[in-house]
């Protein structure tokens, strides 16, 4: 948790979260027996990209809710979230500077660097093109660049430190592609369901959503016409089956995704395999909302 003041107000950034970043960096650096001064901190700055990145998102997004609780511009207006996201990615940077090894610095400062490129591509992808224009191949391209990344990046950052093969960072990358694919698209369907944030924002504000972009494809175009006249007539395609053919897909992307963990290190094979648990177990608890 980080307290700060920002025109007079107290502003707190509630970091707590599965700090599933954290985690990943933690145990990656460990298993490669990097100096645990470097990967703590590399946790510590993945952590840091990845809630300022929150902050913006729900700003772009205008969701009310994260995890649960009133999101940070809701709370205390858009100038606030946007500069607490900016001070988060600013300290991230600064806690590179931490680390010991300088040779280290240099090659996580580089990563972040283009890290954050890409999650800025990502992000402006999603608020620049409307649903209902957007194919799947693009959106499938979007939910990467901006997902992606923050699977990839606690775990880059270890495999470069280790001087990890190019093949071995190959591995990782597509692995990581995959993951974060599928767990764009499980956020989507938690979007609709209201896991934790305000049901169906996706489509009355206008958002790129898998779900529903998968079924836009299936309709004609006098029949999207009427949607987007009033998007609220999507609900009516939101049924049983259509979830379930969701899950299906986003299951099959996910023994995609396994069948690609073999090309790391046999030592993180196990992290890997704990993403792809941790995602399976959320799919198994939609069931459990919707009931």
């Amino acid at each position: 948790m980080i307290n700060f003041y920002l025109n007079g107000s107290h502003i707190t950034v509630n970091l707590k979260g599965k700090w599933l970043r954290a985690r990943l960096a933690l145990a990656t650096g460990g298993l490669l027996g990097i100096s645990s001064q470097t990967y703590i901190n590399w946790a510590v700055v993945c952590e840091l990209i990845h809630s300022a990145s929150l902050l913006h998102d729900d700003v772009c997004d205008q969701d009310n809710l994260r995890r649960g609780q009133t999101s940070l511009w809701k709370e205390f207006g858009i100038p606030a979230a946007i500069c607490t996201g900016d001070y988060l990615i600013a300290e991230a940077f600064r806690k590179i500077t931490e680390i010991d090894q300088g040779w280290h610095q240099t090659i996580l400062l580089k990563l972040l660097s283009c890290t954050v490129k890409e999650i800025i591509f990502g992000q402006s992808k999603d608020i620049s093109i409307s649903p209902y224009e957007m194919t799947w191949d693009q959106y499938t391209k979007m939910a990467t660049n901006k997902t992606a990344p923050f699977i990839a990046l606690p775990m880059m950052g270890m495999f470069n430190c280790n001087e990890c093969s190019k093949a071995e960072c190959e591995g990782l990358q597509e692995s990581s592609d995959i993951l974060g694919l599928s767990y764009q698209w499980l956020n989507d369907l938690e979007n609709l369901i209201g896991v934790d944030q305000d049901k169906f924002t996706d489509i009355y504000n206008n958002h790129p959503n898998g779900m529903l972009i998968n079924i836009l494809q299936d309709i004609d175009e006098s029949k999207k016409i009427e949607i987007i006249k009033d998007p609220s007539t999507l609900t009516k395609q939101l049924n049983e089956i259509a979830f379930e053919n969701q899950k299906i897909m986003i299951k099959n992307l996910l023994n995609e995704a396994k069948s690609q963990f073999h090309r790391v290190p046999k030592v993180i094979e196990p992290v890997l395999i704990s993403i792809y648990s941790e995602i399976s177990l959320r799919m198994k608890n939609l069931d459990k909302v919707k009931n």
